[in-house]
């Protein structure tokens, strides 16, 4: 049930299937992916609440939100013993990294924790696209920042998250941005490490929506699951194709469409949180592609809202 709701509704959302072939991306260098520049992106996180204290119910403690911060870049950077390591030849730091911003869309100093009581937003109504209505609670320029709101409105295990595309000419990506905000979304029960059942309880819900966020689609495309293996195409090289997403990572590894293992622990399945710690060499070309070019992506790494 938890895989169906949120393939259906990641697809009607935000995906656009595409016809077209894939394209080639500048030359990075060779495998290990090193002497990379590191772009670190300023972040801010809109933490929706029901009024209880800080550290209370949906306010998330502020060490809750660093923490998974924090995660997100031993994910992004490969760090050797964490839960982002892992030995696979594929695989390589991203030198991407991200930091809570430090100024605020006034100049002044924060934390780049926003807190928000929804009971002082009762106009904001969630009947149209969520990236239209989330932010009718707040919006940080997003030539600046990443918005990141994490939002309680959902039960565990229904709706993990969402992000909105790059507008891009890569293959798989709609043209244009169709939404007012750019962000991502995150269900208050699923940032960061916490005690929910069901597998996606150690943070790594936020590394597979920034990776939808630059770029990235789910590792079988944005085809509907049960189509044909030839309509599976992420536009990535070095993941084997895949028709579907993959359950679990214990016993016997399933093969994908070319007979290969499948990768099940690429952070762009939706297997659970233990499971995930890779994203390849060509998910990393392709999202570093985005910040280089992307319109809304691009002026992130220069953004002057976080000391570097």
């Amino acid at each position: 049930m938890k895989k169906t709701f949120l393939i259906t509704t990641l697809f009607s959302l935000l995906f656009a299937c595409s016809s077209e072939t894939k394209i080639d991306l500048p030359e990075n260098p060779e495998p290990p992916l090193d002497n990379l520049e590191v772009y670190t992106l300023p972040v801010v996180v809109h933490i929706i609440h029901g009024g209880e204290s800080i550290g209370e119910g949906f306010n998330l403690a502020t060490e809750r939100i660093k923490e998974q911060i924090q995660s997100l870049n031993h994910d992004f950077r490969r760090v050797a013993g964490t839960l982002g390591e892992n030995n696979s030849p594929l695989s390589s730091d991203s030198f991407i990294q991200f930091k809570l911003a430090e100024i605020d869309p006034n100049g002044n100093p924060t934390n780049g924790i926003n807190r928000i009581n929804y009971y002082d937003n009762t106009s904001v109504r969630g009947d149209k696209d969520r990236f239209d209505w989330l932010p009718e609670f707040e919006y940080w320029n997003p030539n600046k920042y990443i918005n990141i709101w994490v939002y309680g409105g959902y039960a565990p295990n229904t709706f993990a998250g969402a992000a909105s595309f790059p507008t891009t000419n890569l293959p798989g990506i709609k043209d244009e941005l169709k939404t007012i905000g750019d962000g991502i979304l995150i269900n208050v029960h699923h940032f960061g490490k916490s005690d929910v059942s069901g597998g996606l309880n150690l943070g790594k819900t936020l590394t597979h929506e920034m990776g939808h966020f630059l770029g990235l689609l789910h590792i079988w495309g944005a085809a509907l699951e049960g189509k044909p293996c030839s309509d599976h195409d992420d536009f990535i090289e070095d993941t084997p194709p895949v028709s579907s997403s993959i359950d679990g990572c214990d016993g016997t590894i399933p093969k994908a469409c070319d007979g290969q293992p499948a990768p099940v622990n690429n952070y762009m399945n939706l297997t659970d949180d233990r499971c995930m710690n890779v994203f390849t060499k060509g998910q990393i070309k392709r999202m570093r592609y985005v910040l280089e070019h992307a319109e809304r992506r691009k002026t992130l790494i220069t953004s002057d809202v976080i000391s570097r």
